[in-house]
């Protein structure tokens, strides 16, 4: 097979996407320019041959936000519950102390009941507002990491000048679910059904971001 036999489907494939790109081929085929440093196969901004990669998001969030400075700030919060959590169970004990032998017609009887139920509501209103916290927490750590592999990923671009990059599980990974529910979204985060694995990109942002894969 000669030079311009093999050559042919090439010619073929460009003119064929110029065309779907509404731009006419000319009669030797497409006309292929450089534009703002990338190919140009038509006129639109968007007629461009863009680098496409891909990263393991998953991944690279949950190693972040285990990382040592997101989990100082959980446990910090964690402890500053606990030591509450001491002081009302002290209390509660102080309370069944001075009211488990109380004769349900004692003056007193009323009272004690009233300063039982008010600290329970204590408790709760506490427990309530320490969910809160934590949730609150959390959500700024996942925006914080989020941001973080973002800018990465914009360093990591740079350096392999990488225009496109998609989020993407591994096909092979394996399902942690027990429900369907939750087999079915582990199908949906699984952007590509097959791949290139040079597009991979996770290697790399693992390295610019110090992170050790597991």
């Amino acid at each position: 097979m000669n030079l311009a036999a093999r050559a042919l489907p090439a010619a073929a494939l460009l003119a064929s996407m110029a065309a779907l790109a509404g731009a006419a081929p000319a009669d030797d085929g497409v006309s292929l320019r450089k534009v703002d440093g990338k190919v140009a196969f038509g006129e639109r901004p968007t007629e461009r041959v863009w680098s496409i990669g891909a990263v393991n998001s998953d991944k690279i969030m949950k190693l972040l936000l285990r990382s040592e400075r997101f989990e100082d700030e959980r446990k910090s919060l964690e402890e500053s519950a606990k030591g509450k959590d001491e002081e009302f169970r002290r209390r509660f004990q102080e309370l069944e102390a001075k009211y488990k032998d109380i004769d349900p017609k004692a003056p007193e009887f009323e009272q004690g009941r009233a300063e039982v139920e008010g600290f329970f509501k204590e408790v709760e209103a506490w427990r309530k507002e320490t969910a809160e916290r934590m949730s609150k927490l959390q959500a700024e750590q996942i925006e914080k990491a989020y941001r973080e592999m973002t800018a990465a990923v914009d360093v990591v671009c740079e350096r392999l000048k990488v225009d496109i990059v998609l989020r993407f599980v591994p096909t092979a990974q394996p399902f942690d679910s027990a429900a369907p529910a939750d087999a079915m979204l582990q199908v949906q985060v699984r952007t590509f059904l097959r791949y290139p694995e040079q597009i991979d990109l996770t290697p790399e942002l693992l390295k610019e971001l110090s992170l050790k894969d597991e």
